[in-house]
């Protein structure tokens, strides 16, 4: 009675198009849900990240749930996820992507789970990073490890969004360092992030990773652009 009474006065809405959810819509109205751009492939060797980091990054696998458009409801969403705390909606989408990687058999190919770090004055600002429920609930599904501490950002830039690669590059490269002596050789490491466009970020990640032995990448997104 008092949950109703709770959701009458804040009822939850739709991170894609605000419209008022249902008992049975955890984060999603049903018209959006059935409107998402999903990702064709989820996970083959013919992910677009491969493309995009080919000749910078050793990619081994890679799956993305959903391609991202300028002013399209993945737009919507990706902000409800920074913006507005919603930190079920991040775990929502990690359960969601981490059961098809479990049917796919990656649980056997994924030892950890780490994060893109926040620079920490933008976790004060959001109090979260909007990652940390997908990879938490990733690394749930395919009994891995997740550890936000091994990899940390130094500066804090603004958006990149809509930069270009080269823009991109310029603004992240030597922006994350490792932390401590953690042995990841022979580990296979699971990277996951909200939003790929160019794969600056995910490739400065990566270069900061083979310090602690690690050769190539799997890497997960909520999204990736078109």
């Amino acid at each position: 009675m008092l949950q109703d009474f709770k959701n009458f006065l804040f009822p939850k809405l739709c991170a894609c198009c605000d419209a008022v959810l249902l008992k049975d819509e955890p984060f999603m109205c049903t018209f959006c849900r059935n409107e998402l751009p999903l990702y064709p492939n989820f996970f083959d060797g013919d992910h677009d990240l491969h493309k995009i980091l080919y000749g910078r990054v050793l990619v081994d696998q890679a799956a993305s749930l959903f391609y991202f458009e300028k002013k399209g409801i993945i737009q919507n969403l990706i902000h409800d996820l920074k913006y507005k705390g919603n930190e079920e909606l991040s775990f929502h989408l990690g359960e969601w992507l981490g059961q098809i990687l479990l049917e796919a058999g990656w649980q056997s190919k994924i030892d950890i789970v780490i994060p893109v770090p926040l620079h920490s004055q933008r976790m004060r600002e959001r109090g979260y990073n909007q990652v940390e429920g997908f990879g938490r609930a990733i690394a749930d599904k395919l009994s891995a490890t997740y550890n936000d501490g091994v990899l940390k950002r130094k500066s804090n830039s603004k958006t990149q969004v809509f930069k270009n690669r080269l823009a991109r590059t310029e603004v992240v490269q030597n922006h994350f360092y490792v932390v401590g002596k953690s042995d990841l050789k022979d580990k296979q490491v699971l990277l996951v992030d909200d939003l790929v466009t160019t794969g600056a970020t995910l490739e400065a990640c990566s270069l900061a990773l083979k310090d602690l032995g690690v050769p190539k990448l799997n890497i997960a997104t909520i999204a990736i652009t078109k």
